[in-house]
């Protein structure tokens, strides 16, 4: 894959130190595949948008660390979709540090589905499968359930995302939102008695502090029942 930029190399204790507030040790094979994806995104996004977000600390701190804040409810899955994924977040930094994890990237926009194949490509990541697709709930009720786990970060209403994200999951499985710390609140009256007539638990929400900025994130999370 040749040598890496000095730039991308002088992110790496940043990105360090954002997964170990975050209680993650990165192997220095996992430090190298985040400092190729740093590279590889700022080098595209040179020549055609990917993320508004341009410097190496940006990136680490705003896409790499704010998606491997997931963790926590991420650890236990064995297969995971990632919809509106953009350029990989927040499923491809969550597949870097859990290797076995089965991943499936999804996204309707091809100038990203085209980077997003050919840096799975370039790190030689397995059991990532790259879905170039304008996701609709009847497309995913054709496709079926499929998944441990489905995630988006910020890209739809919560009321779109339990449309789309349900049908891909299997029963107990996790449907995970992330959403900025007030963006849901004018949604829960009509959320609520949605999951209940999708055959979803009541939602739970979950408060954190960004590592390295101490910026407010949540995270809504819905179990389909059996």
């Amino acid at each position: 894959m040749g040598e890496l930029p000095a730039g991308a190399r002088e992110a790496e204790p940043l990105l360090r130190a954002g997964a170990q507030e975050l209680g993650l040790e990165l192997s220095a094979v996992t430090v190298d595949k985040f400092l190729r994806y740093l590279s590889e995104l700022q080098k595209w996004n040179a020549r055609i948008n990917l993320t508004g977000l341009r410097t190496a600390g940006e990136i680490v701190h705003k896409h790499f660390v704010d998606s491997l804040a997931l963790a926590p409810w991420v650890r236990d899955l064995t297969s995971l979709a990632d919809i509106g994924t953009g350029a990989g977040f927040p499923g491809l930094p969550l597949k870097l540090v859990f290797p076995a994890l089965a991943l499936a990237l999804i996204e309707a926009t091809g100038k990203k589905v085209a980077f997003l194949q050919y840096l799975v490509g370039l790190l030689q990541l397995p059991a990532v499968e790259v879905r170039y697709c304008y996701l609709t709930p009847q497309l995913a009720r054709d496709w079926g359930p499929g998944f441990q786990g489905v995630v988006s970060r910020a890209t739809f209403s919560l009321s779109r995302f339990l449309a789309l994200g349900t049908p891909l999951l299997w029963p107990g499985g996790r449907l995970i939102a992330m959403k900025g710390p007030r963006q849901a609140e004018a949604e829960w009256p009509e959320v609520e008695p949605q999951a209940l007539s999708l055959g979803l638990s009541k939602p739970e929400q979950h408060l954190y502090t960004l590592p390295l900025s101490g910026e407010r994130r949540q995270v809504i999370l819905f179990t389909k029942l059996d």
